[in-house]
């Protein structure tokens, strides 16, 4: 039976969300999209994000990188949602985990989260 490979992950949950907003700004970019909102239920990494001085956490190096890949779009925007408001993104990592291959939508909503996407738009 072969092994599958480990991925080392960071320690620290910041570390992992800033990861993980490195990766979201990669993907608009791939994209082509000009102007994005990124959202995030953990405050410290908004707020490193948001804040013009550096970052001298262990995150540091990835909110700067974040930073810069920012800059290529015409707006960029890093906002904080409270965990309750986020649970179309909740429900969709947990699709994503079962899934096989990688997905994503952006002109219609996957039918087992159209409820939840109507519950989301509420928080706005």
């Amino acid at each position: 039976m072969k092994r599958k490979p480990r991925i080392n992950l960071p320690s620290a949950v910041d570390d992992v969300e800033a990861i993980a907003c490195r990766k979201v700004i990669s993907f608009a970019l791939e994209l082509g999209v000009e102007k994005v909102v990124s959202e995030g239920d953990s405050e410290t990494i908004i707020q490193a994000l948001n804040s013009d001085s550096s970052c001298l956490s262990t995150f540091g190096h990835i909110v700067e990188d974040v930073r810069a890949l920012a800059l290529n779009f015409a707006s960029f925007c890093f906002s904080h949602v409270k965990r309750q408001g986020n649970v179309v993104v909740d429900k969709l990592a947990k699709l994503a985990k079962y899934s096989p291959c990688p997905s994503y939508w952006s002109d219609c909503i996957p039918c087992d989260v159209q409820n939840l996407v109507a519950t989301d738009r509420s928080f706005c």
